[in-house]
């Protein structure tokens, strides 16, 4: 939707323009006016309009006057001139400059008139088109280059070009969006997540930033997180605070809503506002620690840096340690292979963090979930079982913590781990040839559970504790396969089960064993059988 302005010093003729058209037909939202060019200067900059109609002679400002006034900071903004037959030649010379897009001539035949301004609304479509592919794409350059870089080489030019607007000063509000699926239910993809976080994010731009205040948003997606910056134009260099507590209130109940309604847990970190393009790096690096936030406050989803700092205490962090008791029940629960000792012991050190831990420092309760690893990787190498087929690099450097929502969870799944490091101590396959051929049966069992997902090779691999490179290799080495050709043989071995059973329908089957495309299940099933799933269930005489 659009925004119109327009600046005529006659209030019949301007109240006249807003009836002529059917504006709201046209694309256009709101009408705001302006009686001369003067002010229409400053209504235009505050008002940030996508089309201008004005008029060429007015007191005080003519209307050329304020389009070579306003050019500068409107850059994308279409002005058409209404003149008269007397200044026709005056409004062709100033289209041919470039400071034109069309005029309208005195007095308006309606047809003629709506034609140039549904071809001006077009122009401002495929603009507008035009600059969200550039912002998506240099946008999501500039945020990936803060991020990256301590120093980097970003002024002011820039934010300029890569704005759909002009400004005297600009505002930056940095923020970070995860989404972490809630176990126990069927993962949205990668692609869907982005969607509905950029989505939300716009929506809230929108509903909560003031309706005058013009801004563009710049993202940058790296896995589960969604890096961003709000960039608003302003006319003093003075910060103000966007979201209010109300504001942040209604934020945090419409993620709850959308957790609720998708089993997807979603965590908003707002930094402050600035108008340093220097602080920018830092108040990003600052805003995606604050997610870790989830995991002390489980009723909130949205975090903001102020807030945080506001509620932090000026005594020293309590330091959490490990204690040697612990660390001896930690290697007697891995020696008995005792699951629901494991995961006892393990919701409990889980507590001892919620109750001891400084929230806003998570630094050092990072510190204590790595000394237990450490225990348990240490009691791994004494007894020679094979590190590619117990641990990966995602443990090793805890980037593992940024897949849970909860502390719970994430230490459910440390308790996992070490069963299965236990199942492996007590089975006696320290042996590296021994411990690869078990994993097989263990992953089949996996995919036949979970046969209707899309189980990748990295979810499998974070599910049994293995490098993803090295598994990949270890089913080239040991099977002469590939993972991918694995995983289809276990769907073609279940599709061949189904299809016996006649109580269910051909497309059916192809949605149990996790074939989104029914023709594309019908082709490698035809692959494998040499027959369609249809000729299977007749040659089985079903």
């Amino acid at each position: 939707m659009y925004k119109l302005m327009i600046v005529e010093d006659e209030p019949l003729i301007r109240t006249g323009l807003k009836h002529y058209f059917s504006w709201q037909e046209l694309g256009v939202q709101s009408i705001v006016e302006a009686e001369n060019g003067k002010e229409g200067v400053a209504t235009a900059l505050r008002e940030q309009p996508d089309l201008v109609i004005t008029d060429i002679r007015m007191p005080e400002m003519d209307g050329l006057q304020m389009i070579e006034e306003l050019r500068q900071f409107l850059p994308d903004t279409l002005f058409i001139i209404l003149t008269g037959f007397n200044d026709f030649e005056y409004a062709q010379r100033a289209i041919k400059l470039g400071s034109v897009h069309a005029f309208l001539l005195k007095p308006l035949e309606y047809e003629e008139s709506l034609t140039v301004i549904q071809e001006c609304m077009n122009k401002l479509q495929l603009k507008q088109q035009e600059q969200r592919k550039r912002s998506t794409l240099e946008g999501s350059q500039l945020i990936k280059l803060l991020l990256e870089e301590e120093q980097p080489a970003i002024n002011t030019n820039l934010i300029a070009e890569l704005c759909s607007f002009k400004s005297k000063h600009y505002l930056y509000l940095p923020f970070v969006l995860a989404g972490f699926p809630i176990r126990e239910t069927p993962s949205p993809s990668t692609r869907w997540m982005r969607e509905q976080a950029t989505k939300f994010i716009h929506l809230a731009t929108e509903a909560y930033l003031p309706a005058s205040l013009p801004r563009s948003i710049f993202t940058y997606a790296a896995k589960s997180k969604l890096y961003g910056l709000i960039v608003m134009g302003s006319q003093t260099a003075t910060s103000i605070v966007p979201f209010e507590t109300q504001v942040l209130t209604e934020l945090d109940q419409y993620l709850n809503k959308l957790t609720l309604e998708h089993h997807l847990a979603l965590y908003l970190a707002i930094g402050t506002v600035t108008n340093e393009l220097s602080q920018i790096t830092s108040l990003l690096h600052e805003s995606e620690k604050l997610l870790y936030q989830r995991f002390y406050q489980n009723e909130r989803n949205i975090f903001h840096i102020s807030s945080i700092k506001a509620g932090a205490t000026t005594t020293k962090p309590t330091l959490i340690q490990l204690d040697d008791n612990d660390k001896k029940r930690i290697i007697s629960c891995i020696e008995n292979a005792n699951k629901q000792e494991i995961l006892q012991l393990m919701q409990r050190l889980a507590q001892d963090i919620l109750h001891k831990a400084d929230g806003p420092s998570p630094d050092l309760w990072l510190a204590y979930v790595q000394e237990i690893i450490s225990v348990i990787i240490r009691f791994a190498n004494k007894n020679h079982i094979h590190r590619d087929g117990v641990y990966s690099d995602k443990l090793l450097n805890l980037t593992f913590v940024e897949d849970f929502h909860s502390l719970e969870v994430m230490f459910e799944w440390l308790g996992n781990w070490m069963v299965h490091l236990g199942n492996i101590y007590t089975e006696g396959l320290t042996d590296n040839h021994q411990q690869d051929v078990i994993i097989f049966e263990h992953i089949k069992s996996f995919i036949r559970a979970n046969i209707d997902q899309d189980i990748t090779l990295q979810m499998v691999a974070d599910r049994f504790f293995y490098n993803p490179s090295y598994l990949s290799r270890l089913f080239k080495r040991k099977l002469d396969k590939n993972y991918m050709r694995f995983v289809t043989e276990i769907r073609m071995e279940y599709a061949q089960e189904c299809l016996k059973k006649p109580e269910i329908l051909v497309t059916d089957v192809c949605t149990m064993c996790g074939y989104k495309s029914y023709k594309h299940f019908v082709k490698t099933f035809r692959l494998f059988t040499n027959m369609t799933p249809s000729d299977y269930r007749k040659q089985s005489g079903w």
